[in-house]
């Protein structure tokens, strides 16, 4: 082609995206005339700018990871995990996370026509051996107080009440789009056999040790594969604003439980075992320390967690309360 011909062609495509820019904005205003939805009109500006560029950053992991280093308030920061090879991820390399944290971060989101958060951007492993970065939620608000097993046994895999409830009944309640979300994801399940006052990088390791008696219960397994379960213990503590030293027995500490997004003031059941015996696993209290207790004993608030698959999209939305991050696939 001449330079007459690439300069036409290159004319041309100037036209067209300048008229798809007016289409947009245009059909913007109509409908922030009709609506008074002004948040509308942002939406369609970030999801022309992402058509402009080959919607190379529509994947929601990549919107999010934006957002580290507290960008914008947004209240996102990097965790770096070193390398330890007693550990079931992590243990060629170190682990980069990218959690929310603090009192009220911008991690909002609108899941099944519900509010969701964000609890951040992880490596997880779809049970058979693919890592990939994921974005995990949890649900706002509990589904109900429920006993975490029915037993006297804290093997999640067995599996516990709970984890069959969540899988079944609760997962077949969502829409279908929201379940084509959620991909398998390798959960660990490793606890601790003895007092809480450790912070919350150890209670990270141990949850994902290989192996240990310090960590798991008789036989009970290492991981479960499979699409809802409880938040760890470790995700509790990474909630919480630097302003927190304690131990995750101390976040009964008002500079603890005033600056961790994830506390509810509620009992709420998590994930890990505690190792020592048979049938305690760790709660969050009503006044924000971490414990543990019978999974049988009492019926205490259940939010489910997921892991959404890789490739689901962030379409609208700053994540606010009042403009929750969309999603599609």
């Amino acid at each position: 082609m001449n330079n007459k011909g690439m300069a036409i062609t290159t004319v041309i495509y100037s036209i067209i995206l300048l008229l798809s820019l007016c289409m947009f904005l245009a059909l913007g205003i109509l409908r922030s005339e009709y609506t008074n939805d002004k948040q509308y009109i942002l939406d369609l500006r970030e999801e022309l700018n992402d058509w402009l560029k080959g919607d190379e950053e529509s994947y929601g992991v990549d919107k999010i990871i934006k957002q580290t280093g507290n960008k914008d308030n947004s209240g996102l920061y990097t965790i770096t995990h070193s390398k330890d090879t007693t550990l079931q991820i992590g243990n060629d390399k170190d682990i980069k996370e990218y959690r929310y944290r603090g009192a009220n971060p911008k991690n909002y989101v609108t899941f099944n026509n519900e509010v969701w958060r964000i609890i951040g951007v992880f490596p997880v492993d779809d049970g058979n051996g693919n890592i990939e970065n994921r974005i995990k939620l949890i649900r706002n608000e509990s589904i109900g107080d429920k006993f975490w097993d029915g037993s006297v046994s804290n093997n999640w895999a067995r599996p516990a009440k709970i984890n069959t409830e969540l899988n079944t009944t609760y997962l077949n309640s969502l829409d279908s789009t929201s379940k084509s979300m959620i991909g398998n994801t390798k959960y660990y399940l490793g606890g601790y056999n003895n007092s809480l006052r450790i912070k919350k990088d150890v209670m990270y390791q141990y949850e994902r040790k290989i192996s240990g008696s310090d960590y798991y219960n008789g036989s009970n397994p290492n991981s479960w594969v499979g699409k809802l379960a409880l938040m760890y213990a470790s995700d509790y503590g990474y909630a919480v604003s630097d302003e927190c030293t304690q131990n995750l027995i101390g976040y009964v500490d008002a500079t603890c439980k005033n600056n961790n997004w994830l506390f509810k003031g509620n009992n709420e059941w998590m994930l890990p075992q505690e190792a020592i015996g048979i049938n305690h696993v760790f709660i969050v209290c009503s006044d924000g320390h971490v414990d543990n207790y019978g999974v049988n004993s009492n019926m205490f608030a259940v939010r489910p967690v997921l892991y959404l698959i890789s490739s689901a999209q962030i379409t609208g939305g700053n994540g606010t309360i009042g403009s929750p991050y969309k999603l599609s696939i």
